[in-house]
Formats: C-alpha cells, sequence, structure tokens
C-alpha cells in the first residue's frame, strides 16, 4: 500500500479490529477531504474503513484488508437547522447526542433511541441500520430521514432526497446506505426531520412469574386504545416487562390508568416519570465469550421464535412486542446450533443474525433474495471494492 496524500494523527492501535490494525489513520475535515481519500484510494486500491465512533465496529468481521482507517469525528457540525421547520441537517462524524442535546434546547427532539447513542455517530448508526424500543412508537431512522450526501468508493460524491419534509425530487437512494456497513459509499451529511419533545413521559415497569404471562401482558398493554411507545420484555434471572408512554400530560395519564389496570395479574409494578431509555440488549457485549444473535420474524410467529431459541440456549433475551424482534445472548457452544435455529425460523418467515461473536463464524445465514442488487450496486458506486472488503455479506 502507498501511503495516501494525508496527515496521520491518532495511533493505529486504537482502531485494531480482531488482530488486525490499519497502515494509516486519517481525519478528514471536510466532504471534499474523503472525496479526495476515496478517489486515490480506489486508484491505488487501498482498503478503507469508515470508522466513527466505534461503538458498533463488532456488528461486522474483520476485514479482509485494512489499509486506511478513515475516522469521521471531525465532520461534525450542524450544517442547517430550522427549528420552525423541524428540519436538522448535520454532518455525519456528529454524535447523536450532541444533536439531541442542540434539539432540546429547543423543545425538540429525535425520536431515535440506539445503544450507546451519546458517542455513537450519525453516520455509524445509519450504516448500521441501529435501533431501539422507540421504534414501536415513532418508526426507525428510515422513517425520519430526509436525504443524504454520500461520497461514493470512487470518490464521487452523490446528493438524494431532500431538505425539506416534502420533497418529490429524485430517487430516494440514500435509504440504500441504511444497514449496508458502508460497504456502498461513505455517509457525508444527514438530513432529518425532528419531532416536539413529548410533554410527558412515564415507563412502566412489571415484574412477571412466567413468559406466558408476560406475553399476556404485553398483549393487553398493545390493545387500543393504549398506545406504548416502547415495550420490551427482559428474559433472565427475573422476567421484566417494561413499557413507555409518551405525549400531552393528560392523554399520557389516562394511558397509565388504562395499562396498570391492564396489569391487574402482576404484583410488582414501579411507575417512573420523565424519559429513562428502556433496555435494548448485551450492548457492548458483557463477556468476550458470548454470542449475540438477532432474530426476526413476522411480529405474530414471536412466540414461534422463542420456542426455537431453546436449541441454542441462551443466557438472556430480550424481547421486542410489536416489532418482531429479539435479542439473545447465548453461549458460544450455541455457534453448532445456528443452522438449526435458522432453519426453524426460515419456516416462520424469519432469520438470525450474528452481531457479535468472539470467533470467525457464518454471521449472515442465507442471503437475502436481493443480493444480486446489492452486488451490483457495489460494482457500480465502488468498483475497486475499497470500503470495508469482506465485512459484510455482498463480498
Amino acid at each position: 500500500m502507498n501511503a495516501l496524500p494525508f496527515s496521520t494523527r491518532p495511533s493505529p492501535t486504537t482502531y485494531a479490529l480482531a488482530d488486525q490494525q490499519p497502515q494509516q489513520v486519517v481525519q478528514p475535515t471536510s466532504v471534499a477531504d474523503v472525496s479526495e481519500l476515496l478517489a486515490a484510494a480506489t486508484r491505488t486500491h487501498t482498503a478503507v474503513v469508515p470508522w466513527g465512533g466505534g461503538t458498533h465496529q463488532f456488528l461486522l468481521d474483520p476485514p479482509q484488508r485494512y489499509d486506511v482507517a478513515l475516522d469521521l469525528r471531525q465532520l461534525n457540525r450542524v450544517i442547517e437547522y430550522q427549528p420552525a421547520d423541524l428540519v436538522i441537517t448535520v454532518e455525519a462524524g456528529a454524535s447523536l447526542g450532541s444533536v439531541q442535546a442542540l434539539l432540546r434546547e429547543r423543545g425538540q427532539w429525535l425520536p431515535w433511541d440506539p445503544p450507546a447513542s451519546d458517542g455513537a455517530t450519525i453516520g455509524g448508526l445509519l450504516a448500521t441500520a441501529a435501533w431501539g424500543p422507540l421504534r414501536l412508537g415513532y418508526g426507525g431512522p428510515r422513517e425520519w430521514l430526509l436525504g443524504m450526501q454520500v461520497v461514493l468508493g470512487d470518490g464521487r460524491v452523490v446528493q438524494s432526497g431532500g431538505r425539506v419534509v416534502k420533497n418529490v425530487a429524485g430517487y430516494d437512494t440514500h435509504k440504500l446506505h441504511l444497514g449496508a456497513y458502508g460497504t456502498l459509499g461513505v455517509m457525508a451529511t444527514a438530513t432529518f426531520k425532528v419531532a416536539p419533545l413529548p410533554e410527558t413521559f412515564v415507563s412502566l415497569r412489571v415484574t412477571c412469574s412466567t413468559v406466558d404471562e408476560a406475553w399476556q401482558v404485553a398483549e393487553a398493554l398493545r390493545r387500543p386504545p393504549l398506545q406504548p411507545v416502547g415495550l420490551v420484555i427482559t428474559i433472565s434471572n427475573t422476567i421484566m416487562l417494561q413499557a413507555q408512554f409518551a405525549g400531552v400530560a393528560a392523554a399520557v395519564e389516562r394511558q397509565l390508568a388504562l395499562a396498570t389496570a391492564a396489569c391487574f395479574t402482576v404484583t410488582d409494578l414501579t411507575v417512573e416519570y420523565n424519559y429513562r431509555a428502556l433496555p435494548h440488549a448485551a450492548y457492548p457485549p458483557a463477556s468476550a465469550s458470548s454470542l449475540i444473535l438477532r432474530i426476526g420474524v413476522p411480529d405474530s410467529a414471536l412466540p414461534v421464535a422463542m420456542a426455537a431459541l431453546a436449541t441454542v440456549t441462551p443466557e438472556s433475551v430480550t424481547v421486542f412486542p410489536g416489532l418482531g424482534l429479539i435479542i439473545a445472548c447465548c453461549p458460544q457452544t450455541a455457534a453448532t446450533h445456528l443452522p438449526v435455529l435458522r432453519q426453524a425460523l426460515a419456516g416462520a418467515g424469519g432469520y438470525a443474525v450474528v452481531e457479535y461473536s468472539p470467533v470467525r463464524i457464518d454471521r449472515w445465514g442465507p442471503p437475502p433474495p436481493t443480493i444480486d442488487l446489492m452486488r451490483a450496486l457495489r460494482q457500480r458506486w465502488d468498483p475497486a471494492g475499497i470500503l470495508n472488503p469482506g465485512r459484510w455479506l455482498i463480498e
């Protein structure tokens, strides 16, 4: 590898992935810098790994080649913020925590609560399609993202979407980068619609005696007119269900009264006012030897998925009723049972992805039906294959 014409500041060891570390670390301060760097990397076939806060790098395998760590945290400016229009444009290296702090000053927020959100960057969270329990009531980042500027692997800078809520110009190609793990391009800026902060938040926490009881309570809490914005069941040494309601104070109080009545079968019930993030999962991994699985099924098939999980003997499970998602922390020996689990889930229209493994493993399982389209986009947008080579399933 020939060194790219950019200065190196931090130690490469800070950016180690498994037993690999980059030969060079670059911290661009402008979109033009990123464009110039990727164009040069394409010419020299230099492998580039984009970095934000580094909080979600464990979601991917180590790269096949690792020449340059592209640290984007110097791209952290607010490009435009129009509180009256409920729209904000920020550079992708800004942390979600800093953006939320700015919005709170004007009584607004971005209803997005992924794990490690304070230190994670906007670009990294979008690249990994990170989500949290608030997805139940507010949708995921896809619903709030209006537009994006992306630097493609060959250095081209492209813009998709717009900076207004009602925009019909062009295709929403920026949404193809959500969950593409930085293999199709490097996000430079993102524009979001935002929302007024709810007047009141309240969390309801109940301890259940059995998993069946937790399911019954969860179903009752989702029955109209109840509308929780977040709902989580955690199963480990105890079985805990937590629900969150938000909105105008009087409406939230009515929801709380109905929710409390729906929990008549439980004896341990706690109510807490003010916003408190609901549990997501074991991020970062609680144990270096644990295997973390993300399981997705149609919401009605969650009980089927829970039964199938018995084959991998999970140590703890976090279930998201209404989203059809489960995060399971399992012993490393569960890897040998993954094919059986995936086959059972496929029969229910689901999947199992390994979000963390201490050893190299088949993280993704059978490729999705769209894999050929994704590979074609990769070839068109990153023709030299320099971005995160070997880290995702499109290789």
